[in-house]
């Protein structure tokens, strides 16, 4: 036999593999950008509240890209975050940077960062305008507005199929 013969079914096992841990690679880094983007917006007030983290729990279990990776990690990283931002400019530089690797060259994954910043937002019942002011920071700094990233991932109105 060949080693020719042997060479497609090694290169379709390496292709799956390398998509594979891409995927997980890129599902990671969205996490970590995600968990930032929650714990800028959570301490954008002054503290992170429990509602407020609860609400990182949920997203953690419903949204697809996330579910996908350990939900405990997700929390480490949220409270990580929240706790880097607290204490130092440093922090909230480490995390804002987590952000944009997140949403780098990726329209959706930026859209859905924002999202993910509303709803943080909206957790504890009242939207405060540091909350407003972090995310339209975070807006510019990925360069996607809050109102396009709603309409591309939750949009009022039902899309064609």
């Amino acid at each position: 036999m060949l080693m020719e013969d042997h060479l497609p079914g090694l290169i379709e096992r390496f292709s799956d593999q390398t998509r594979r841990v891409f995927a997980r690679h890129r599902g990671k880094t969205f996490m970590e950008g995600a968990m930032a983007a929650a714990a800028l917006v959570a301490i954008a007030d002054g503290d992170a509240s429990v509602s407020e983290g609860a609400e990182v729990g949920r997203l953690m279990r419903v949204l697809d890209i996330l579910k996908e990776q350990d939900p405990e990690k997700g929390i480490e990283s949220y409270v990580r975050y929240v706790g880097e931002v607290r204490k130092s400019p440093e922090g909230a530089a480490v995390a804002r940077k987590a952000v944009q690797l997140a949403a780098a060259e990726d329209p959706e994954a930026a859209a859905l960062l924002l999202v993910i910043c509303h709803a943080i937002s909206e957790a504890d019942g009242y939207v405060r305008q540091s909350e407003i002011d972090e995310i339209e920071r975070l807006a510019m700094m990925i360069d996607m507005e809050s109102d396009v990233a709603l309409d591309m991932i939750a949009p009022l109105k039902p899309q064609p199929v």
